[in-house]
């Protein structure tokens, strides 16, 4: 398998136009995580190296293939003394397949603070307390608080084990490749059995730098389920209990019909 860090190189066209290199033949469908951080890295290298994402907003438009190379292009929209903005379009065979908006932000000094504190860690044991759920690449994934009987967790502690480079644009593409993984919707007893399901749209707010080598923990949280869709949505501490990101994600959600 491919290691994040060559996830997270692509080649550069011309100036605003970027190709994927890894592909996957042995697995038909595209991770969504895959195509939002790649885009999030197209974007970053149309803005000053200095400039931090704060933001990004993406729709999924449809099915990607892993077989197939992406194209990214980017639309510089402004640039301002602060903040730049960004669009990023990813086609695959000629046809667009996600869509998303990114706002970058020259970091500034100001007020530090957090509403929300990290779940106590009675209820969730730190990353060496618990069985290891999945390797994916050369993500760690453990299950921070096991439930009996759900189909995937909703607490999770991650990390990269590939050495990152101390850039905050690559890190903040990393937290945006692990940041769809799972669901928040398992939280509810109605979340169909093995469903159909497919992501919507994506939302990530980061709030502080991280380190992606450290362990974080993704908490996610249920909001609804209606009309065949589902919202959830998600807070990424470090290690330390500093909030560092905010999630929000809307899925398509269906039960299999029976045979």
């Amino acid at each position: 398998m491919p290691s994040l860090l060559e996830i997270l190189t692509i080649d550069q066209i011309d100036e605003d136009h970027f190709i994927t290199r890894v592909m996957d033949p042995t697995h038909p469908g595209l991770y969504g995580g895959q195509v939002a951080a790649q885009s999030l890295l197209a974007a970053c290298k149309t803005v000053a190296p200095e400039q931090v994402p704060h933001s990004l907003h993406a729709y999924f438009l449809r099915a990607g293939r892993s077989a197939l190379p992406i194209e990214l292009e980017v639309f510089r929209d402004r640039d301002g003394r602060s903040y730049s903005a960004r669009r990023v379009v990813a086609t695959q065979a000629g046809e667009v397949i996600f869509n998303m908006s990114s706002s970058f932000q020259f970091p500034e000094d100001g007020p530090s603070v957090q509403a929300l504190t990290m779940p106590l860690l009675d209820s969730t044991p730190g990353p060496e307390a618990h069985r290891w759920l999945q390797m994916t690449s050369d993500i760690e994934l453990i299950d921070a608080a096991p439930r009996t009987g759900s189909p995937m967790p909703d607490k999770t502690w991650t990390r990269a084990l590939t050495q990152l480079p101390d850039d905050p644009q690559i890190q903040a593409c990393a937290l945006t490749f692990v940041s769809d993984f799972f669901t928040g919707l398992v939280q509810f007893d109605e979340y169909p059995e093995n469903p159909r399901s497919a992501s919507l749209d994506h939302a990530i707010w980061f709030y502080r730098l991280t380190d992606m080598n450290q362990w974080h923990l993704m908490d996610w949280h249920a909001q609804s389920m209606a009309h065949g869709r589902g919202h959830y949505i998600g807070h990424i501490y470090n290690s330390s209990g500093l909030l560092v990101a905010g999630i929000g994600q809307e899925m398509a959600v269906r039960a299999r019909p029976a045979k």
